[in-house]
């Protein structure tokens, strides 16, 4: 009962935030530049004055079809990222709460709705490749900044849907304020998953039409950079957007279902308003 109002409430998020459920992506590509529980410490004191502070954004995202696709989509997305009190949060397919709020460290529950893999979505030279439907995922947070610095770690595991497995992601950036109306945020990160994560979405299980069986190894799957900018065109307006590049690694650069792309783009860019 209680997976299965998760799963609806994220699947509410999540088509609030991108404007459909999360579909053919195994990668959250929906989050660009600080986490929303790091963006949201410094935010003005106009704003700060009421219990929810936040921005909704819109514009054109161009993204792969799925981790390993050859494949882009355009698509019109949605950016959410709200925060009540400064301690509940919701960042498009994410949802969570800060418990622990220091000077250099805030921690806490999070919560995701993980998009899944559609068969009608691969190319013939993905032949066959096996559905993957969405799961819920369960999991815990911790980010530090110091000065325009920041570190973020977020842990997450399987509770319904396609697996069990376990996944960590880290990133790391900096906020480059160039002036009072434009900024910049460059940051790297790093993904690693448990066996059972990467067997649902890298794997292939004996007998299959098309490939030979390929059991990977848990470890370190893929690698990022990015670089996301903000132009303030008034008080509570600005241009945002953000690029992201990406590469599959060990046993996820070796699975049949990624070598059409071993290598991955991402770019949106829109409008914002401020609250």
């Amino acid at each position: 009962m209680g997976c299965a109002l998760t799963r609806n409430i994220l699947l509410f998020v999540s088509f609030l935030s991108v404007g459909a459920p999360v579909l053919a992506q195994e990668v959250d590509m929906t989050r660009s530049g600080q986490p929303v529980y790091i963006e949201s410490v410094p935010v003005d004191d106009e704003r700060r004055r009421d219990n929810w502070v936040g921005q909704l954004g819109v514009g054109m995202n161009i993204s792969p079809e799925f981790l390993g696709s050859g494949a882009h989509e355009f698509n019109l997305r949605t950016d959410v990222r709200i925060t009540y009190k400064d301690t509940f949060f919701l960042e498009n397919n994410k949802i969570g709460a800060v418990l622990t709020s220091r000077r250099f460290l805030r921690a806490g529950v999070i919560a995701r709705l993980h998009g899944g893999r559609r068969d009608d979505l691969i190319h013939d030279n993905v032949a066959d490749a096996d559905d993957v439907g969405d799961t819920v995922e369960l999991g815990v947070f911790a980010g530090t900044s110091l000065y325009k610095l920041f570190l973020s770690a977020e842990a997450y595991w399987g509770v319904s849907g396609a697996h069990d497995g376990m996944s960590l992601e880290i990133e790391g950036g900096y906020l480059f304020e160039l002036n009072s109306s434009f900024k910049l945020v460059p940051l790297i990160g790093i993904s690693f998953a448990s066996d059972d994560y990467m067997q649902t979405y890298f794997g292939v299980a004996s007998g299959h039409d098309s490939y030979a069986a390929y059991k990977p190894k848990g470890g370190a799957y893929e690698m990022h950079a990015e670089l996301s900018l903000e132009q303030r065109l008034a008080k509570n307006w600005l241009l945002k957007g953000s690029v992201r590049f990406s590469k599959l690694k060990d046993s996820a650069f070796d699975s049949p279902f990624a070598r059409e792309s071993r290598a991955q783009a991402r770019a949106f860019a829109g409008v914002v308003w401020l609250f």
